[in-house]
């Protein structure tokens, strides 16, 4: 390298590292953008989810606490009408009266499932509480101090909360006036427990806190939390506490919360610290719901782990996307600078595929023409051979006509001779006027003649050329055409055959002359296997299997040798003596089989002889019918 072309080189290297530098750092800083905007948007939206699943448990808590408190509110109203009371209330300094006012308190308390029920008269005394047998019983005890005995005095229904200064046990107080004509007699209360309601608050997401007009946790899902605020009392919270007697002897410390509003009217986050911290959940998001009725306030404390959890997930996954992007840029940046070698590759190697193929199709062209000749000479090849299978059929025809020539001859000369006598007799019966016996002679020459018009029939049929075309055909006809034809030799030869179809209508696809010839020669075979046998017997079988049809042909002669019986289809085997054969029948009525898309096969009977099957595809009868058509 030249010394001007270094120094050009140089700056140029510079540059590329700087913009590689600059890149980098841009790339970062859109990171980062990206993970800042998306921990804000999925903690926003994660924690309004929470927000509104939090609401929703908020009303479930708040309907399950009215429910409880309004199942026992009419409990003081209706004890307060009943007239039995009423006089209780009157006599409520005789012991007697007392002794059945406790036994009815602790019936009605045992019946409502209430904490306490008892009477107080209209000075605050307690004068019979459903608790009168235990060790520290309500009676004699005044209740003056309580808002709700004042409040039933005014004639109102008198509720309230507090934590029991005789008991020690908090719950919840309804207390309705007992009258007297327009006198006030005194006062039904019914204490509600909440200990069972608190119970019952056990959730694994959120937390749940009733607290009093001053911020007083007074039900709590956390024990720890009980009988603390939500913030420090000021003097006259604590005054008014103390006067109601509310939460006697107990210390009202506040917990140490702070407060994560995320701003606006978002949801109120916050952390509760110090002893009454939640093991393993830093953050809650809180909502609240005032109960007026009761005087109550419900919260709701939902942890946000989840939300800042797939707030986090949601900012991994980014950070992924992120740096995937990144490699798919530097993937691409790398792909383009080796593209541009491609190129110049790829059309150097186009150049050079251009020239093998023009010389290749060359090649190709050449070896189509000669591929060309080979299929028509092939083709020709084929026809001549089709054209010498059907010669060899009709020779093979001819030579059995040949055959049967004498015995022909022997069947028309006994029908000829039979008419003329008939004739000469009638003529004879007619001179004489016997013109009844004369006709019967005539009815005699008529059936003669049928019987020699029906084997000129078979005869045409046989010896005429067969055509190509298939038609659908019924195997009955043709075995009894082809039996018929052949029964002149099977008289001959005494042969007894015994044809068994048990259904007449099968039909397949073929040519008719060319079907009888193979069965033709499978007959004629079997009586040759059987020559010189005083009573020849062949069995043929028609039969269906599945969707095909098999013709059996046995005889009961020698049968196959097994060296030789997987070439009895080739052209020019046999197995005859010289000049009774030149081994072409079965090697014809294989490729006949064939060109029906079927199968023949041969095998040894296991009882002696040997069996031919010819098997062919069955036509139904309604393909039969259309095809015919």
């Amino acid at each position: 390298m030249s010394d001007s072309q270094d120094q050009n080189a140089r700056p140029a290297g510079a540059l590329r590292r700087r913009g590689v530098v600059l890149g980098l750092t841009g790339a970062a800083a859109i990171m980062g953008l990206v993970l800042v905007l998306t921990w804000y948007w999925t903690s926003g939206l994660f924690l309004d989810q929470t927000h509104g699943r939090a609401l929703a448990k908020l009303d479930l808590y708040a309907s399950n606490l009215a429910g409880a408190l309004g199942k026992y509110q009419s409990v003081p109203k209706l004890m307060a009408l009943r007239g039995d009371v009423v006089e209780l209330f009157r006599s409520s300094e005789d012991a007697a009266a007392q002794a059945r006012a406790n036994r009815l308190t602790e019936t009605v308390n045992r019946l409502t499932g209430a904490e306490d029920t008892y009477f107080m008269d209209a000075g605050g005394t307690t004068f019979a509480a459903s608790n009168w047998n235990s060790e520290r019983p309500f009676v004699g005890h005044n209740f003056t101090y309580r808002p709700y005995f004042h409040q039933a005095m005014q004639g109102e229904l008198g509720r309230y909360f507090a934590l029991g200064t005789t008991s020690g046990k908090r719950g919840y107080y309804f207390a309705s006036p007992v009258a007297g004509g327009d006198e006030v007699l005194g006062v039904v209360v019914v204490k509600i427990s909440l200990s069972d309601i608190e119970a019952a608050w056990t959730a694994d997401e959120e937390e749940v806190i009733v607290t009093d007009p001053h911020g007083v946790i007074f039900i709590s899902s956390r024990p720890e939390w009980r009988f603390r605020s939500l913030a420090a009392l000021d003097a006259a919270a604590l005054q008014a506490i103390a006067e109601n007697r509310r939460y006697e002897a107990v210390d009202l410390r506040p917990l140490a919360i702070e407060e994560r509003t995320l701003g606006g009217e978002g949801p109120r986050l916050i952390a509760i610290g110090g002893d009454a911290a939640v093991p393993g959940v830093p953050e809650h998001l809180m909502v609240s719901k005032a109960m007026p009725e009761a005087g109550w306030t419900v919260h709701v404390l939902a942890s946000t782990h989840l939300a800042r959890s797939q707030s986090l997930t949601a900012v991994v996954v980014a950070a992924l996307v992120c740096l995937l992007t990144l490699v798919l840029a530097a993937l691409i940046q790398q792909r383009r600078s080796r593209l541009v070698e491609r190129i110049e590759y790829q059309r150097r190697a186009s150049s050079e595929l251009e020239q093998r193929v023009e010389e290749r199709t060359a090649d190709l062209t050449a070896a189509n023409l000669r591929l060309e000749r080979e299929i028509t000479e092939r083709q020709a090849a084929e026809a001549d051979l089709r054209q010498a299978q059907d010669d060899l059929v009709q020779a093979g025809k001819l030579a059995a006509l040949g055959q049967m020539s004498a015995a022909l001859s022997h069947e028309f000369n006994q029908p000829l001779s039979a008419i003329r006598t008939y004739a000469d007799n009638a003529r004879l019966l007619i001179e004489r006027e016997r013109h009844g016996e004369a006709s019967s002679n005539l009815r005699r020459i008529r059936d003669l003649t049928v019987r020699m018009a029906d084997i000129s029939k078979h005869l045409m049929t046989f010896a005429r050329k067969p055509q190509s075309e298939l038609r659908p055909l019924v195997l009955a006809e043709i075995l009894d055409e082809t039996l018929d034809f052949l029964r002149i030799r099977l008289e001959r030869a005494d042969a007894e055959v015994s044809l068994q179809q048990n259904d007449r209508s099968l039909r397949v696809r073929a040519g008719r002359v060319r079907l009888q010839h193979v069965v033709l020669n499978l007959v004629a075979n079997a009586l040759d296997a059987m020559e010189g046998q005083e009573r020849p017997k062949i069995e043929i079988t028609l039969s269906e299997e599945s969707d095909r049809v098999v013709i059996a042909v046995r005889d009961h002669g020698p049968g196959i040798d097994s060296a030789q019986i997987d070439r009895i289809f080739d052209p020019f085997f046999t197995t005859k003596d010289v000049g009774k054969g030149l081994g072409l029948g079965l090697s014809i009525s294989y490729n006949i089989v064939k060109d029906f898309e079927g199968s023949i096969r041969a095998e040894n009977h296991p009882e002696g002889g040997a069996v031919f099957f010819v098997i062919l595809p069955l036509l139904p009868v309604r393909d039969a019918v259309l095809k015919s058509a």
